[in-house]
């Protein structure tokens, strides 16, 4: 737990973080389409409420845990490949949802594996906030003239 302290406290790294975070997360188009956004708030409720029972040492937390980032990486598969033509970002974002998940997933199920996969994930987090800044707000493409 304290390394998650530590990642994502509030250092002055880990607030750019969270607005990172919250930039790509209300950028999505996923929470236009009702179902893939239903699907979304579901998986992470289920996540939410896992933790709860963890905490709270309540039965049935394992199975929130295991269910709700199942939901998720789902979820977040078919808005990939319901795009058209997927970029790098695109890419990126799925490795980095399906590396994220798995990494709450082995909290319940195999616990040595957390640091290795939550360093992917982390390293995939920041590829993915990069190239997102880098797209929207430094290299923005010269509309044609015509």
């Amino acid at each position: 737990m304290t390394d998650f302290l530590t990642t994502w406290g509030s250092t002055p790294l880990a607030i750019l973080k969270w607005v990172l975070l919250g930039l790509l997360l209300t950028s999505s188009r996923i929470w236009n389409n009702s179902r893939l956004a239903t699907g979304m708030f579901l998986g992470l409720l289920l996540v939410g409420l896992g933790f709860l029972f963890k905490v709270e040492h309540w039965t049935g937390g394992d199975a929130f845990i295991i269910g709700g980032p199942l939901v998720v990486m789902l979820t977040y598969g078919l808005w990939f490949r319901a795009k058209s033509q997927p970029e790098l970002l695109d890419y990126l974002k799925l490795a980095w949802v399906l590396a994220a998940m798995s990494t709450v997933e082995t909290t319940s199920l195999f616990r040595p594996l957390i640091k290795p996969l939550a360093g992917i994930a982390e390293a995939l987090f920041w590829a993915v906030a990069l190239l997102y800044v880098y797209q929207r707000w430094i290299h923005r493409p010269v509309p044609e003239s015509e």
